[in-house]
Parts: C-alpha cells; structure tokens; sequence
C-alpha cells in the first residue's frame, strides 16, 4: 500500500516526491540488504485463514494465514521415517514404536525454526519470535475502510494464494559440492527453501479469451528480484509495537549496491509508478539457519527472490540422489498454472534467477483445461478456475492422471523431478456415478488412489483393492508404518467424518473412529502428509499429528471394548508355571545325535474322556507347538489325525547348516505363562525368550579350517555362558534373541511367515544329508513337512488376498522356491478346481523392487546343495526376484524336475495379456533359460499369448501414441515397427534451444529423417488406389528388457565433444563390460549371448526389440564399413599401380593411400582382436564372417608389404622390371577375399542378407552329405591312383583324328591324319599323383571321365561303371534332391537367421564404449511396435495350441505329487478360518433340522389314534434328547 503524500507539498514538490521515491524504490528491488527487527502485533486485522504444507521428506512443516500473511515454518517433532526392519517387542508384546495402551502421546507441534509477517510485495515486515502467538481475531478489529473492504473482496475474488516448503539443505554438503571450504564458523548451517505465491486466478488459472492476448508473460528475461532481510537475534531486545502511523520503524532499509540509470529511464513511469494495484507474484524465501544442538535452529536470514511476472501453484522437487549430479541440480521448484509446468533450477549458489523450462501437461489434461476451464467470448460468466483441478492431480514430486474409458480406469503416474512418465496401472471398474477429485498416495513402494482403494506395485500391477463401508467418500490416503498400513480420512454415510488405519500387509484387518477434528471443508488446507507422516492446523493455527490423535482415539476405544469384554466374560486362569515334560517322538529328525529337547505343556484340558492338550518344544534351532485330542472312549479313527499329535505352529532361527551343533542351540532366557486376555477363547497366553549364538563375518576366518574356527567358537560361546566374557566384546560369535507369544499364533500371519522360512530352514538339511537316509528319519521329516505345508495352503486357500499381501511384504514365494515346494507354488499360482470359475484370485505379484532396502537372497540361502559346488559359472550370477532364484535354484536337474520354472513362467505369461508388468521378472529371468540350457521353456515362453496380443496400457488412443509420421503413411509394407514412446512432458526449449543450439549435428539427423519420410509419402502416394493399412499398435511384454544396468557418463563440453571426435575417428572402439562381467549386460543383450535357438527370433516381440536397437547399433556398423571401403580401395589403387607399373599415381599418393592402409589394417586387426578377447575362441572362431575377417586383412596385409619392397619415393612402381608370380597370386587372392568380405558386409540388408544366409545354411545343412561323396570320392581316386599310377601292363587306346584341310594360298585339298600322343606316365595321366585322382575323380560328376576315353581295359570300364551309378545317378541326386528341401527349410529360418545376425551385433555394441556429443536417451522401460493387425493374428494361428508350459512336465515330474485338502483336524486347530464356522454353523442347521423331524413326528403319534404307550412316547423323547444334548456339547 503506497504512504500518503503530504498535503503540505505542492505540486512541483509533489512530483518531485514521487520521482525520489520511485528511484529509492528501484534501488530497494535490486539486490537489497533490510534489518528487521521482532515485532508483535496489537491486533489481528482479519479473519485467520491458516493453510498447512509439508517438506517432501516430512522434517519440516510451515503454516500460512493467508488473511494476515503470517509465515510459520516449524519441525516436525513426530517426523516418522521409513524403516522396514523388525519392531522390538517387550514380554508384555507391546511394540516400542506404538507405546502402551495407557499412555496417551502428545501431538502438538509447536517448535518454531522461523516466524515473519510479509506484506502485499512480498517484503518482510516484521519477525515474530518463536514462543510468540498473535491474537485472535476479534469482530471490532477490523480497521478497514469501506472502499479497502471492497477492494479486499475484489482481491479475494481475483487472486488466490498458494505456498511449500523444501527438505533443509546443510551448507556443508551444499558446498561440498561446489568444492569450497567451510570454516568451522559456517559448518553447523543450513537453509530451507520456502515459495509463495499471489495467484491470479482469471491470467493464470483461466484459459485466456484469445490466443494472442496482451497478458504478461514470463520468459527468460524476466529476472528474479533478489532481497535480503537480516533477522537480530533472538536475545536482543529489538521488539517494538506496531503503529501504522510509523511503518518506517518496523525496518530499515540500507542499500547495498546501488544500479546505474539511464538518463532516459529516470523519468520513466514504469519506475516511478505508485499505484494501490495488487500483484500477482511468486516469492521464493531462503531461511538461513544455525543450528544449535538440543537448542534447534536460530534464524539468522532471510533472502528473497521475488517476480510479479508469473504465478501459479508452488512445489518443490528433490531430485533423487542417487544421480550423480552436482548438488545444485538436484533441487527443483516447480510452478504449476493454466500455460503448464514451470521447473526453475537454482544457480552453483543456490539462488533462483531466470533458468527454468516451460513443460506441457499431458495430452488429456490439456484437452481438459482447454475445454472446461477456458473463458468463451460468447458468454458473459467466467468459468470455474483450474487451481483445485490441478492440486488434485498433485502429490509429493508426482503429477497423476486418471481417465475412465470403457468401463477402465487407467493412471499415469508422471515424476516431476524427472518430467516424465514413470508408471501406468489399469483397472477395470465401473463407471463411477460420482464426478469428484480422486485423492492419491505414493510411496516408495507402492501407490493408492481412488475411487475405490486401490493399491499399485511399481510395476503397476493391482495389489488388493477394497471398499470400505465406513466411508462413502475418501478426501486423503496416506502409507504410514513403513508402508505397512494405510491411513484413510473419508465421510461416511451419515455425512460425519472417520477415520480407518488398514493393516494392509500383516493381518488385513481395519480400525475406524470418528475424525472430527477438521471439517471436510477444510481438509484440503487444514491436512498436509507426505509418506508416513500426516500433519494437521485448526482455526488458532496449531499444528497437531493427525496420526497420534487417531492412534490416541483406537487406544481409548480398545481400553473401552476391552473393559466391557472383562466385565461380561468369566474370570480367566492364570497359569502359575509350566509343566516340563518328556518328548518321546522325533521333532528334529536331522539332529542325529541325542539332543535333550525341553518341552513343558502349556495348554491341558481334560472334558469327560477327551484330553486336550498344547506342547511346547524348544529344540537345537527350531521352536514347535504340537496340539494333540485324546479319547478314551473312542477309537483313534474316529479323533483328529487318529489322536496323534499335529503341528500348529513352527519357527526357526535360519542358522547355517555348517554352524547348527550343541554349543549354538536354542537356549531359553525367559519362558512365563500369561492370563488370556481375549487373544483365544480358551487357550491362555504365554512369553518365550530365546537366544542362540552364530557366527561373525571374520577376515581371519578365511585363514582357518572350519575345526580351529568351532573350537574358538565353542571356547567363547563357554565363556560367555559362564559370565567370563560380554558377548559385546566377542570376535568370533553374535548374540540373537527371539521373542514368541500365542498371539504370534492366533494373528495367522506371523504363523505363516514363519512357517515359510521353516520350510526353507528344513530343506537345507535335508539337501545336505543331514537324514542319513534313515527310514524313520525321512519319514518324520515327511510328516513335518507335510504339517507345514498345510499351515500355508489353509492360510492360501481361505485368504488369498492376504496372503497376497503378506507375500509382498515379506516374500513368502522365495521361502517356497528354495524349500522344494512344487505343488504348494502350484496351488498359489493357479489355486484348485473349486477356483477356476473364479479367475480373479491371484495370491502372488511379482516385484524386483524388495521392500527393505536388505539383499535378495541372505549369505546361505544358496550354499545348501552339493550339485551347484560341482562347476562354478564364470559370471557371478545373483539372483534378484523369485524367477531368477526358481531357474538358479533348479540349474543342473533334468528338466522334468524343474516343474516350479514351468509353473512361474506359465503363470506370470498368461497374466500378461492384461498387464505388461506381469513379466517385470521373467524379463530379468530369460538369460538364465539359455545359460543353464532351459532354452526349452524360452521356445514355449515366446509362443504365448502376450507376445502377440500384448495391447498398450496408456489412457491415450493408439493414433496418439504411435508416430506421426508412420500415420501419415499408408504403411503397405510395414510389418512391424518398434518405436520409442513419448514418456517426456513437452518442453519449450526443446522447440529451439536443443534444436539450434544444443544439438545441431541431432537436429540435422531429425531433419535428414523428415526429408526421407517425405520421399516415402511421395512414393506411396504415386498411382496408388489402394487406402491405409489398418495398423495394430502393441507393447513388448518384457519391462526393461533392453535396460542395461551400466551407467555411462553423461556430461558433455567442448572438450568432450573433441575428445570424443578423436576416438571416433582415430581409436578403436574398447569393451567397457568384459565377457566376465555380463550381467551388467540388459537382459536382451545377455540372452543374445546365451541363447542356441532360432525359434525366439520368430516373434513378433523379438523382432521389434531388434528393429528398436539396430538404430544405433547400425551407425556403429556403417562406419566399419566405410573403414572397410577405404581399406580395401587403397589395396586395389596400390596393387593396379604395382602391376601396370603405372606413375599415373603420383608416388606421394601412392604412399599416403599405403599409410592409410596400414592404419585401416591395425585399426581393424586391433578390433577383431578385442572381439577375440570379449567373445572367447571358441565363439569368434565358429563364426565363418570372423574367419573371413582375419583372413583377409591379413593376407592383403602380407601382399602389400611384398609390393611395398619394390616401392620407390622417386617414382613409385616404375622400376618394376619384372613382377614375381607369387605377388601376383597373392594380389588375386587378396582381392577376391575382398570381395567376399564386402558380400559379408552387406549382411544386415534384408534383400542381401537373406540369400547369404540360405548359401550358409544350406552349406551347413548338406556339409555332412559333401563329407560322404567327398569320402565316398577319395575311395574311388584312391583306388585308381592304385590302378593307374604306373600302368605298364594296361594298353592306352590310340586315338587317330582324320579329316581334309585347303590352303589358303594354293586352293589344294591335304587329306590330315592326326594320331593323339598319350604318355600314361606322364603328367598327362591325371593319376600319376593322389592330389591330381582326387580332382579328376570330382570332374567324374560332370561327365568328364578321362581314364575311359585313354585306357582299354576291362577293369577301368567296371570301375567307371560302379562311379558312374554310384557318384553321378545316386548321390548326385540325392543332393539336388536334398538341396531342394534344404532350400525351403533355408528360406524359413533365413529371416531368423539375419535377426539373430542383428542382435548379435546390438548385444556387441552395448559392450561397447560408447561415443555422444550429446545427452542419449536411456532405453526405455517399455518399448511399443505396430503391425498390421491380420500378421499378428495368422502368428498367433499359428502358435496357439502349443498349450501351458508345465503340461507335459506334470506326469514326468519325480516330486511327489500332494493334493491339499481339508483335514480333519483343521476344526480343533488354534487358527480358525471362515470353513470352521462354516461348517460349525451347518452342524447347528442339521441338529436343528433333526429336531424339526423328530418333533413333528412326536406330534404325529401323539395325535395319532393308534398311538403307542405314554411309556414308550417319554423314552422316546428322552433318547432324542440325549443324542441332542451331546451333540451340542461336541
């Protein structure tokens, strides 16, 4: 608000008061220093209007009255942090984290880093200090004058205000960064970021009338005005008392620096202006901070960054830090309007100028703004604003976008640290009556949205999704607990407001209360959470955890359910002590030796005849509970499990087989019984403590046998034992403890995780021998398996989705694997015959992603088995999902024994037509298939479903997604193209910074592009009658796939630029990933390598991934080939000179084109080299081309040095009197080998590439036929040779030719008579010598049979006979014949054959150091092709009967095959499921029938004239009775 001018002031004066004021005012915009003192305010001037946000990793929280600009930024003191490992329980099984059910927490938030008022410009007037509170507003506060108060509406009406908060940033890693020293005077400061920003709601939340509108725009000239406001500390009196007669007093300006004006500006209005208009704005606050230990943070400044150019909704955004980066570009602020996205980027020190980019929102999302939220020049009424539509979509660093189409609700998930697609999810539901905003919540993990609750895995698969009847509309979803639970804040039906915490991973259950401190008006500005945490503000402006205060309300309503469940229910036993027993029957069958077990009853019950009874078994590494009913009166058949005892319950403590022995055994610290407190309706609770000792990870132990390292191990365990040692202070053993109650029992899924790991804890013994092949030994191990198995599959079986749950949370499906559990994994995947109608239960979802940060696998998990220690991989190979463990874990068994690969690849394949995200592991799992020679499966993988009919899963149409210039196309001869998706939000400076500045050379190649895709519309379009292709647009189902998991560097200058010129041109290209060191290999790349079968590449899906990486594999191959070209082209310039003796070509050309060729020739031995080295001998070797290669460069190398000795610096070849033979050999040899070589190089063009193929695989197809004729033609010559070598006493034929001639000259007639001169012993017998039979034994084939038309003789006429039947009728046909067949089946695999070719070449070039003058793109996640629609369907014709993977692996399995079923002890078991009172509840319906009956019958003889006797009538009621009551009782 301008002060007023003096009325004392004339009119001269008067201007040259504004004039003055308008020049201080220009200095104080430009880099400005202001001290401002504390203050405190008489009165609040209006209504408190407080907003609440959160830093994006929940430490910091800050406050806004937008009424009265009051800033408050606070820590957050109930900051809960994601920490996935085990919670500690106490003997009373109270989790630390939760506290005591008496014990209500605190969950005020009142500690203060920073506290200021700013006014309409953005400037701070005053500091508050931080136990300071301003007065509440009061009716007669308000001071206003009639015409302020309307420009208050109409200021309201125009403008809205939005703010945030970023994570503290320290000062050390700040410049750590930067590479500056930090004193110890500035070590302990840090900063916080804090952006505020008047919105205008009709210039940036309302489409403009007209596209070319003079509202003001923000660009790259528009400049961040920088302020600074030093704050006094806190223990100087400074305060002062407002009066607003005397503003000046509230602070001090002194400029710092003072900017130079142009004598034109200084009269400029645009100056010296003062109007009362208000602004919008954006300002970006810096809270420089001082910590001081218990203390907290002192506020020492704050610096302003201020434009009125733009404004919009703030956020701010942390780049992930794993993204090698300087520090300053790891943060980012982000402005969200009408126009779209604005990143700003802050400068090396930290400060906010003009670097920003401008993104486009997503397609539908800028349909939607355009259409609804646009200003018609027809219609006089303004539309709604786009803010709360934009905040809605809004959450953390995540921009989400929901779309209904066909009944399916898809999300987008966009990251706006990186401004790109992350994820996508579909789900088919209902279309939803309701049109509201949907709330979202995304975790590390896992994301929720609405309507519905639906939870999402990264991948995008649905986890579970859930309607609650609590709640009829659902305002915010929060993870909380490690992501473990999910808080829900909704209105219910009758309109009030509740409050549910689902327990989504452990027990699946959910907890209501009312939720009344916020109204639903309210939550959008009165609620702020990030992960885990939820924060809340009420009208006086106090912060509160809404997780406490919900927590705090469900432990008032236990204490209260549980206080009535006491006073209605019985009084309950106590348990004094336990009685110790003795165990008779096996519990451990793999501990051979007689280990004294302890084992005490904690549970008996005797009921007429019936004994009831619990034991507990503490054994060497495992913890049992054993239920067993006995009757007397009955026989064993007639009794759960025929009376024996059963497994209820089983843990173990996972140590390693090679450390399990006495002195490390199970030792019990604590074991108290405890009062049943509603947890069973009969059993009561108990507490066990238990402790083992394992062993350190010691250097020094990798000296030692394993007998020295148990002995010192024992020697300690002792000393410890005998309190002569703190287990603190042991070197060779660790302490661990275990607490086990009945609630982990009767709470189901604590019962099942740990009998998952038991399963495993169980097979490592039994793969180790550790049974002794003892009959009762396996058989008891039988049995307990069987009993634990059972545990899981009733669990499975009665809640799938539960289990689903728990086995995303803790893995459940890797415990299986490695227990050998075939047909359990089977029934989890496809469930049983009661199920098949129901296709949506699904009990597992892969995952690549662990939910803690801990490894796959744990240091033994695959040290168990003997067979895996017989031949060591020479890559090491980890396993990291459940895919790649299953084909790990089976490597070396015969196939049919490795039925769970099977089972895994047929389950996620067939899901996967649905969701691409269903292959997230088989994708990482394919190479595995190849190298441990499974490539079976693979063949049947990639004939499934998904491969063809794999549609997209984005909420754009096809004709959005797929590129424009392909549908501008016709297409006719396309048949699959694979092409990058657009995952990128449009940016501005991707229209002309990167286009002329950044990428000149890549703009050019787009540019190049577009000119060829205009001469291929052109050629399309040339007398063509015929329309569009119809094109069928599909997805890869194999996610990352062609992701490699080596990271390239990045960072690009002019010198990089240079240096990389050089090694493009000059060096070789070296691997960067040896043969040893694969795995960092993508997955494509690493099957390439593996893989022996031609079968994947007839794959739609296969040939696309190529067609997608052979655009940069491609360059790399052309400019070898050009390399090629001139290497070959200085040796034909080279020899021509050499042998025409030529000095056509000057000398010093001559000798140029030679270095040039000695170069070429070391450039390529080197590179050929390398691919020796990277691929192995055996590899380069059995690969003809690579033959070829070496061949060739190094016979030209050898001829060129033999012409180069006759090679002159005065005139070249000229002297050259005589050219030796040999040269001249070499050189024709060279040549042709060089033609061959460029035949071989143009391989990878489909139109050559193909017939040079079918040569190869008809020359390897027939090779075993030319090696018998050519056996077959050794014999004959070989018998010739012996025949004819010296043939004395064999007559030669004299050959006499006749005839007449005629001289030219005389005109007369000679009659000439020539007689042939055959010398058999000469050269002119081709029999002379073996080499030369061999060769005219071949020309046999084409008729050319000279020893018939020179010898006469008997035998040679019978030898010629036989080769003539045998060589020229029989086989010779037989090849044509042969070859015939050969062709077609070469016609066939010929396109394979060139795919494989290809890959072969992507999969070398991504070892390959790479070479960019600009930044690349990261392969994508998912790679999407198009087709016509009828190839993939006449592919898939083809291929669809091949049936599921496991199918013919079934009967041939040696596993023994279990069937689960219900058993009949599952109804006296301690865990129930819904079928126990299933089955109770029509127990009671037929006793109630029987009853009916027998009274209606009753009733019938009683009104029945011939009735019986009253005596037998009362018998006959009182045996009815009986049987009643017992049942009953039972």
């Amino acid at each position: 608000m301008a002060e007023p001018i003096p009325r004392s002031v004339n009119n001269y004066g008067k201007k040259m008061y504004k004039s003055v004021k308008g020049v201080v005012k220009y200095f104080k915009h430009q880099n400005s220093i202001a001290d401002v003192n504390y203050g405190k305010d008489n009165f609040t001037e209006k209504k408190e209007d407080y907003q609440i946000k959160i830093s994006q990793n929940g430490k910091f929280v800050i406050t806004f009255d937008k009424a009265n600009l009051r800033i408050r930024v606070l820590e957050n003191t109930d900051h809960r942090e994601f920490s996935p490992g085990k919670k500690k329980v106490n003997a009373d099984d109270k989790n630390e984290s939760e506290g005591l059910d008496n014990i209500v927490e605190q969950d005020k938030i009142n500690k203060n880093i920073g506290y200021f008022k700013i006014n309409d410009d953005f400037d701070i007037e005053k500091f508050y200090k931080d136990d300071y509170k301003p007065p509440l507003f009061k009716d007669g506060n308000d001071v206003h004058l009639s015409d302020d108060g309307d420009k208050e509406d109409e200021k309201k009406d125009k403008f809205n205000w939005t703010f945030d908060i970023s994570n503290m940033h320290e000062m050390n890693e700040f410049n750590l960064h930067k590479n500056n020293y930090i004193s110890n005077m500035h070590k302990d400061e840090s900063f916080i970021l804090v952006a505020v920003s008047r919105v205008s709601i009709n210039e940036d939340m309302r489409g403009p009338i007209e596209k070319n509108n003079n509202v003001k725009t923000f660009d790259h000239k528009s400049e961040f005005i920088k302020k600074k406001f030093n704050c006094p500390s806190e223990s100087d009196d400074l305060e002062f008392e407002e009066n607003t007669n005397k503003l000046n007093e509230a602070y001090d300006i002194t400029v710092e620096m003072q900017p130079e004006l142009k004598n034109d500006d200084f009269y400029s209005p645009n100056i010296f202006e003062q109007t009362n208009e208000i602004k919008k704005g954006v300002a970006i606050y810096r809270l420089e901070l001082k910590n001081n230990g218990k203390k907290g943070y002192d506020l020492k400044a704050v610096t302003c960054y201020h434009t009125d150019k733009i404004s919009g909704i703030c956020r701010f955004i942390k780049v992930s830090s794993k993204e090698n980066k300087p520090y300053h570009d790891k943060q980012r602020f982000a402005l969200l309007n009408f126009s779209g996205i604005y990143s700003f980027k802050p400068n090396n020190n930290f400060e906010f100028k003009n670097h920003f980019k401008k993104f486009e929102y997503p397609r539908n999302v800028r349909r939607e703004l355009d259409n609804w939220y646009t200003r018609d020049p027809r219609d006089n009424d303004d539309p709604d604003d786009c803010m709360e539509r934009l905040i809605s979509h809004l959450y953390d660093k995540y921009f989400l976008v929901t779309q209904y189409k066909n009944d399916v609700q898809s999300l987008e998930v966009y990251n706006l640290a990186k401004m790109e697609l992350e994820t996508a999810a579909k789900k088919k539901d209902k279309i939803i009556s309701q049109c509201y905003n949907n709330a979202y919540s995304v975790s590390r993990l896992q994301l929720c949205f609405t309507p519905r609750t639906n939870v999402i895995k990264e991948n995008g698969l649905l986890i579970t999704s859930k309607k609650f009847d609590e709640v009829e509309k659902i305002y915010l979803l929060e993870f909380i607990d490690s992501d473990e639970k999910l808080l829900i804040i909704g209105k219910c039906p009758k309109g009030k407001m509740v409050s549910i915490i689902w327990d989504m991973h452990n027990t699946g259950k959910h907890e209501s209360t009312k939720f009344d401190d916020v109204s639903a008006d309210k939550l959008n500005t009165h609620l702020a959470g990030t992960t885990g945490n939820v924060l809340q503000i009420n009208d006086k402006g106090e912060v509160s955890s809404v997780l406490i205060s919900v927590k705090n309300k469900l432990r008032e309503k236990k204490r209260k359910q549980k206080k009535e469940k006491n006073e209605k229910s019985e009084k309950k036993k106590n348990l004094a002590s336990f009685n110790e027993i003795c165990v008779n029957y096996c519990t451990e069958p793999w501990v051979l030796n007689n280990h004294g077990r302890d084992s005490y009853c904690i549970y008996q019950n005797k009921k007429g005849n019936e004994t009831e009874t619990l034991q507990l078994i503490v054994g060497r590494s495992t913890v049992q509970i054993w239920h067993r009913i006995q009757d007397q009166s009955q026989k064993n058949v007639d009794l759960p499990n025929n009376g024996e005892p059963f497994l209820e319950y089983i843990w173990a403590n996972r140590i390693s087989v090679n450390q399990e022995r006495e002195k490390t055994k199970l030792r019990i610290e604590v074991l108290k019984p405890g009062s049943n407190d509603g947890l069973h309706d009969k059993f009561n609770d108990f507490y066990l403590k238990v402790y083992w000792y394992e062993r350190k990870d010691n250097e020094m132990n990798s000296e030692k046998k394993e007998c020295e390292i148990i002995e010192e191990e024992d020697k300690e365990i002792d000393e410890i034992e005998e309190k002569k040692k703190n287990v603190n202070s042991s070197v060779m053993v660790k302490r661990k403890e275990k607490e086990i109650k009945l609630k982990f029992i009767i709470e189901k899924f604590r019962a099942v995780r740990h009998a998952c790991r038991a399963l495993e804890h169980l097979n490592k013994r039994y793969k180790n021998k550790h049974l002794a092949d003892n009959y009762i030994r396996v058989h008891k191990y039988d049995e307990m398996i069987y009993y634990i198995r059972h545990i899981v599959w009733r669990f499975a079986k009665h809640e799938p989705e539960n289990f689903k749950l728990l086995d995303v949370r803790h893995n459940l499906m890797k415990n299986l694997i490695l227990s050998d559990c075939d047909q359990l994994i089977k029934f989890i995947l496809f469930g049983d015959e009661e199920e098949k109608v129901e296709k949506d239960i699904r009990r597992h979802i892969p995952r690549n992603k662990l939910w803690s940060r801990k490894p796959y696998l744990m240091d033994d998990d695959l040290d168990f088995d003997e067979r895996n220690k017989w031949l060591k991989d020479n890559e090491d190979i980890k396993p990291n999902n459940d895919m790649e463990l299953a084909i790990y874990h089976c490597k070396g068994r015969e196939l049919k024994d490795t039925i769970t690969v099977a089972y895994l690849l047929e389950y996620y394949s067939s899901q996967a037509t649905d969701c691409a995200g269903w292959m997230c592991t088989v994708s990482k799992a394919i190479p595995l298939l190849f190298k441990y020679n499974y490539d079976d499966y693979a063949r049947k993988l990639f004939f499934k479903e998904c491969f063809a009919n794999q549609g997209h899963f984005s909420a754009q149409d096809p004709d959005e997604i797929i590129p424009s210039e392909y549908r501008e196309r016709r297409n006719h001869n396309v048949k699959f193209r694979a092409f990058r998706p657009v995952v990128k939000l449009n940016s501005n400076k991707d229209r002309w910074y990167n286009y002329w500045v950044k990428n000149p050379f890549k703009s050019f190649s787009y540019n190049m592009f577009a000119i060829n895709n205009a001469i291929i519309k052109k050629y399309e379009n040339f007398d063509n009658d015929l329309g569009k292709s119809p094109l069928a647009l599909r997805v890869i189902p194999l996610p990352d796939f062609t992701v490699s998991k080596f990271e390239r560097k990045k960072d690009y200058n002019i010198f990089r630029i240079i240096f990389n010129l050089i090694l493009l041109i000059f060096i070789p290209r070296w691997y960067e990933i040896n043969r040893y060191d694969r795995t960092r290999l993508s997955s494509f790349s690493r099957m390439v390598l593996y893989e022996n079968n031609d079968d994947i590449y007839d794959n739609p899906a296969t040939e696309a991934v190529i067609n997608f990486r052979w655009q940069k594999a491609r360059n790399f191959f052309f400019l070898l080939f050009i390399r090629f070209l001139v290497y070959a082209a200085c040796f034909v310039l080279v020899s021509w000179a050499y042998l025409n003796h030529s000095i056509i070509i000057n000398e010093r050309f001559l000798f140029a084109l030679m270095v040039i060729f000695y170069y070429l020739a070391t450039y390529q031995l080197i590179t050929e080299a390398l691919q020796l080295q990277y691929r192995g001998f055996k590899k380069y070797f059995g690969e003809i081309f690579n033959i070829f290669d070496m061949v060739s460069i190094m016979l030209s190398v050898s001829v060129m040095s033999m012409m180069l000795r006759n090679f002159n610096f005065s005139d070249g070849f000229g002297s050259v009197e005589e050219i030796n033979m040999r040269t001249t050999v070499g050189i024709s040899f060279s040549i042709f080998l060089l033609w061959i070589e460029l035949i071989f190089y143009l391989r990878p063009i489909p139109g050559i590439g193909n017939y040079i193929y079918y040569v190869i695989i008809i020359f390897k197809t027939i090779f075993p036929f030319f090696l018998f004729m050519l056996i077959v033609m050794i014999a004959f010559a070989h018998t010739m040779f012996v025949l004819l070598r010296n043939p004395m006493q064999i007559k030669t034929k004299d050959s006499t030719f006749s005839g007449t001639a005629t001289s030219s000259l005389t005109n007369e007639t000679l009659n000439v008579e020539f007689k042939s001169d055959f010398d058999p012993t000469s050269g002119d017998n081709p029999f002379t010598s073996f080499s030369q039979a061999i060769v005219a034994t071949y020309f046999w084939l084409s008729g050319d049979m000279v020893q018939r038309d020179e010898f006469d003789n008997w035998v040679v006429d019978a030898f010629t006979l036989i080769a003539s039947i045998v060589l020229v009728v029989v086989l010779q046909n037989m090849l044509i014949a042969f070859m015939s067949g050969v062709y077609e089946n070469a016609e066939t695999k010929g396109r394979q054959t060139l795919l494989r070719h290809k890959a072969n070449h992507i999969a070398d070039y991504e070892a390959l150091h790479h070479i960019h003058f600009w930044g690349h793109e990261r392969d994508p996640k998912y790679i999407y092709y198009f087709g016509h629609s009828k190839n993939f369907e006449d592919w898939y014709e083809t291929r669809k009967d091949q049936g599921a993977i496991h199918e013919e692996l079934e009967a041939k399995s040696t596993f023994m095959k279990q069937i689960y079923k219900k058993k009949c002890f599952d109804e006296r078991s301690i865990m129930k499921y819904n079928d126990c009172f299933k089955s109770e509840i029509k127990e009671i319906s037929i006793i109630k029938n029987e009853l009916n009956d027998k009274i209606e019958r009753l009733n019938k003889k009683i009104h029945d004239p011939k009735k019986g006797t009253d005596d037998e009538i009362k018998n006959e009621i009182k045996e009815f009775d009986n049987i009643i009551i017992k049942k009953l009782e039972n």
